[in-house]
C-alpha cells in the first residue's frame, strides 16, 4: 500500500534528523512522576511509540531512568514497564 510506504519514509526521515540526544532531553524533561512509554509519548505529542522506548532503553543503560513497576496498558490490555527518572 503506498500510504503505508510513505508515512513509513517520512517517520524514518524525521528520525534521522532529529538528533538522539535531544529526543532524550525532550523525554527527561517530562518525566515528572514514574511514567509509562505511552504517557511519555502523549505527552510530547507522538503517536508511535518507537519514538521513545529506544531512547528508554538508552536512558536505562546511561543510568538516568529505572524500571520501577509494571502497569496495566489499555491500548494493548497487556502489562508494560513504568520508569522513573533518577536523580
Amino acid at each position: 500500500m503506498k500510504t503505508n510506504r510513505i508515512t513509513k519514509e517520512t517517520r524514518f526521515e524525521s528520525y534521522i534528523t532529529t538528533p538522539t540526544d535531544r529526543r532524550k532531553k525532550l523525554i527527561l524533561s517530562v518525566m515528572t512522576q514514574p511514567m509509562t512509554a505511552r504517557q511519555i509519548a502523549y505527552k510530547l505529542g507522538f503517536s508511535d511509540l518507537n519514538a521513545v522506548k529506544p531512547r528508554l532503553t538508552e536512558l536505562v543503560k546511561a543510568g538516568k531512568v529505572e524500571v520501577i513497576d509494571k502497569a496495566y496498558d489499555n491500548a494493548t490490555k497487556r502489562r508494560v514497564a513504568v520508569y522513573r527518572r533518577i536523580g
